[in-house]
């Protein structure tokens, strides 16, 4: 995150970002991202039990988590992802919400989990905090982050592409966006409470027929319809050759990675 830029500022940009995102994130990210969803299962979900999904999104990871036989309950900042997620998932209770200030009374989920949404968040020891109360004594508290830069490919041809034809200007990131540090993570749950804090990497990949999803959710999360056309073109272009670096088996094949964490309440 840069220097000085006020929390306020980041979480509009989040809320408006994914907010954007909200109708093609199921297309697109979601095959993605929902790679982790087993993981912070293994991690802290056990079947039966009262799981919060913090930054639910459309929902599409909720439906995951309940298919383990979890009660899940969703929420998300953005009105739009919620009614998204009500939509698609009628039979999982969502809520708007902010990470700061849940929703929901003291100890009420055996478990909280929370897929790729932490290193956007502005202020994280508030939600560290916020977690660690609504978590019952001895609940589990997993969630993913991003590995390193490096490792996000099918996010790099995009972004190469981008740089390649528009001025990349600084967003407002989050003070964990890009951050893979044991020690900082486990600042964060040591700060809110919560022990026996364990971080792992993981290998994880985006296989996709054709690029269509990965521009059309890159493309929209970074709000490339208002450049000028030919800028967009050129992007579009210039993914597709970076693209064929990945190509395999009749599609595309981009490695990522992801960070488990997982921590428990003290009782």
């Amino acid at each position: 995150m840069q220097a000085g830029v006020d929390p306020e500022i980041i979480a509009r940009f989040e809320n408006d970002t994914w907010s954007r995102c909200a109708q093609s994130y199921a297309e697109t990210f979601h095959s993605l991202t929902a790679q982790a969803v087993p993981l912070l299962v293994a991690a802290a979900v056990e079947s039966g039990r009262q799981v919060l999904d913090l930054g639910s999104g459309p929902g599409d990871g909720s439906a995951l988590l309940a298919d383990t036989g979890a009660i899940v309950t969703g929420v998300d900042f953005s009105s739009r992802m919620v009614a998204v997620a009500r939509r698609r998932h009628p039979h999982i209770e969502f809520h708007e919400g902010d990470a700061e200030r849940l929703p929901f009374d003291d100890r009420t989920f055996d478990a909280v989990v929370s897929n790729c949404v932490v290193h956007h968040l502005a202020r994280p020891a508030a939600v560290f905090g916020e977690v660690s109360r609504v978590l019952v004594p001895g609940g589990r508290f997993a969630f993913s982050v991003w590995g390193a830069a490096e490792e996000q490919t099918g996010f790099g041809v995009f972004f190469a592409a981008v740089q390649a034809h528009h001025e990349l200007q600084a967003l407002p990131q989050g003070p964990l966006f890009g951050v893979t540090d044991h020690a900082a993570f486990k600042a964060l749950t040591d700060g809110a409470g919560l022990g026996e804090f364990d971080l792992r990497r993981h290998e994880i990949a985006w296989r996709m027929k054709t690029v269509d999803p990965l521009l059309a959710g890159l493309c929209e999360w970074g709000n490339i319809g208002a450049l000028p056309r030919h800028i967009q073109e050129r992007i579009d272009q210039t993914t597709r050759s970076n693209a064929l670096a990945y190509q395999q088996q009749g599609g595309f094949v981009f490695p990522h990675s992801v960070l488990v964490g997982a921590a428990t309440r003290a009782s």
